[in-house]
């Protein structure tokens, strides 16, 4: 099979439109259509179907979609390996992290990981917990860095936690709740939280802690970003249930308050993951190397206790 027409073909299936696929591999439409019958010949089996403007994957082309992303990491781990060596230096590492692990804990990692080896790529995206297992499964990342608990990832993944976050409830200045010491779990199951969307791992975490205390959580509002879930409850929207790491900053200027939550502590884990079969290249584990001991010594988290000693 010629591996351009079906790298063509993979970004057909991922954009699900032959006119945008064409525009981002500097093709023309009847070019790109040409290919996507050509292959179709080939198998001997549809691959697409069309539906308006867009198209659809077959059964069939979703196999071959499968395939195609393995075949295609393969090739990058080969490039990798190649430039390994000729230059360990070099090489490219696509990962990607929560929220809180992405803004508060890689920055100052990357950093020096950029210091040391200034020719490595990084590609680094923001994704909510079930995208990043997702992606990480699909072979379109070498790792990924999740908060929740391992216990409920998938089997085909290799986890390793390395420290503890905690989750703080904390309300504007003028919120109702602000002069309060304490409040009672139940207190947070009726219209009173901002919540993460479903598939963010602190809202997994947040809803079995609450369950545990036989209260189910009707958010106020949903929310797909941390920021903004902070401004609303300076706002005084509401109270939101959060990691500590990411409102530092204001409750030492008093924009926010920390109320603490009877019975309750929640400190998800914040794990690695890598394919169980994913054979990480040079630039990869030389990330991991500062990855480890950086987010074992930040001094934010808790780390894990070593049950060896």
């Amino acid at each position: 099979m010629n591996l351009q027409n079906l790298r063509v073909f993979l970004k057909v299936a991922e954009l699900e439109h032959i006119t945008r696929a064409s525009e981002e591999l500097n093709l023309s439409q009847p070019a790109v259509t040409k290919t996507i019958q050509s292959l179709e010949h080939e198998i001997g089996l549809e691959l697409v179907e069309r539906q308006g403007r867009r198209i659809a994957l077959t059964h069939a082309g979703r196999v071959l979609q499968n395939y195609a992303r393995q075949i295609f990491a393969l090739e990058r781990e080969m490039e990798d390996a190649l430039t390994a060596l000729r230059d360990v230096e070099g090489g490219e590492v696509t990962l990607a992290a929560n929220t809180t692990a992405g803004v508060y804990l890689l920055p100052p990692i990357v950093a020096r990981f950029r210091a040391r080896y200034p020719q490595v790529t990084l590609n680094i995206s923001i994704l909510n917990s079930h995208e990043i297992v997702e992606e990480t499964l699909n072979w379109n990342l070498d790792f990924g860095l999740v908060e929740g608990p391992p216990s409920a990832l998938p089997s085909g993944l290799k986890v390793e936690v390395f420290a503890y976050d905690e989750l703080i409830l904390v309300v504007g200045s003028a919120h109702r709740w602000s002069q309060l010491q304490e409040v009672k779990p139940a207190d947070l199951g009726e219209g009173e939280l901002l919540l993460r969307e479903q598939g963010s791992g602190v809202r997994e975490v947040i809803e079995k802690g609450l369950a545990r205390h036989n209260v189910q959580v009707r958010p106020l509002l949903t929310l797909t970003d941390n920021e903004a879930i902070k401004q609303m409850v300076m706002s005084g929207v509401g109270a939101a249930i959060v990691s500590s790491l990411t409102v530092q900053r204001e409750l030492a200027k008093g924009d926010l308050v920390h109320i603490a939550v009877d019975g309750l502590d929640m400190r998800p884990q914040l794990s690695l993951i890598i394919r169980v079969d994913k054979q990480l290249s040079r630039a990869a584990q030389a990330f991991c190397a500062f990855l480890r001991p950086a987010l074992n010594h930040e001094p934010e988290l808790q780390r894990v206790p070593d049950e060896s000693k």
